[in-house]
């Protein structure tokens, strides 16, 4: 929606790939105090509710508008009333919370991770008995796992979708350096994505280099997600690098075009998030990101990366976006 519209209650669904920046974009939106956040209730990492509706699916589930899924269905059913916490639900999270990162690792490689597993069937049929009481908020979900199934979602459920993209060598660096987990998904394994998207695509399966398969995993996200904007025109997308180029004024027009309400409190969020900062958290200094790959890969891994997206027919960057900085 633009700014001259009347404001909408629909929730907001803001959509990216893992590291394409999309916790920053949730912080600085959420500054509007009249947006409720929830971030990735979706992540079965972190919500309980998401292991039982995903087990089927896997971490990126790839669904098309005509598609059923009815766990999937009944998460996003409870996501999109406030995620609403039953005691059975918050019983579910307290046996979730003491998982480690390596065990989660290892459930998401398909190994038996005992207390996951209790928690996903504690809160399996996440119902909604009442939804959350948002005060005349309106609802902004943050999701980095739904970009195989966000067209689907909006099928489905009456939302607003903002796509957020970013240059996949920022991305590809950043899994490198966090070691992510996405690394772990065999996302061409999945039937839905070789019928759906890989052979229309005329994408080769990957080999087993870890850099090769990241930036695969990459592809397919990045080039799905874009796909899905461009079929629907209605959506609103922004990358993370012009979002980078001048904070201030970018979210600005953001703002504007979500009906949001902008104020000083966003814009001292923007100036104080604008410092140094490295792994999980969001601080950064915005001019250093947009190029901040050329940095931080080796040519080696560049050269990947290269040879690996020739194959996807990405529209946001093309060949010469994804050369190695001078002088390398």
């Amino acid at each position: 929606m633009t700014g001259t519209e009347e404001p909408t209650r629909r929730p907001l669904l803001l959509v990216g790939i893992p590291r394409s920046g999309t916790t920053w974009t949730m912080q600085v939106l959420g500054a509007d105090p009249n947006l409720h956040p929830l971030m990735e209730p979706d992540n079965e990492g972190a919500s309980a509710p998401a292991i039982w509706a995903k087990r089927k699916a896997g971490r990126f589930p790839a669904l098309r508008p005509g598609d059923r899924d009815d766990a999937y269905h009944a998460l996003w059913a409870w996501i999109l009333g406030g995620a609403y916490r039953s005691p059975r639900l918050r019983l579910a999270s307290q046996v979730l919370r003491p998982v480690q990162p390596p065990g989660r690792t290892r459930f998401l490689q398909g190994r038996p991770v005992p207390l996951m597993t209790l928690a996903g069937a504690m809160a399996s049929h996440p119902s909604r008995p009442k939804s959350v009481d948002l005060q005349d908020r309106r609802l902004l979900v943050k999701s980095v796992h739904a970009p195989l199934s966000v067209e689907w979602l909006a099928s489905q459920f009456d939302v607003d979708v903002l796509v957020l993209l970013r240059h996949p060598g920022n991305v590809l660096s950043s899994w490198i350096s966090l070691n992510l987990n996405e690394q772990f998904v065999r996302l061409e394994e999945n039937p839905a994505v070789r019928t759906g998207l890989l052979e229309p695509w005329d994408v080769a399966r990957p080999g087993p280099d870890p850099v090769e398969r990241m930036v695969f995993s990459i592809g397919v996200l990045t080039t799905a997600l874009e796909a899905a904007a461009a079929r629907n025109p209605g959506w609103l997308v922004r990358t993370h690098e012009q979002l980078c180029h001048d904070p201030e004024q970018e979210f600005k027009k953001l703002y504007a075009d979500l009906g949001l309400t902008w104020g000083e409190a966003v814009a001292t969020f923007l100036a104080g998030n604008d410092r140094p900062g490295e792994g999980f958290f969001t601080q950064r200094v915005a001019a250093d990101l947009p190029d901040n790959w050329k940095r931080r890969l080796t040519p080696h891994q560049v050269d990947d990366m290269q040879r690996v997206l020739a194959q996807f027919p990405l529209t946001t960057w093309s060949a010469e976006d994804f050369g190695r900085a001078t002088g390398r």
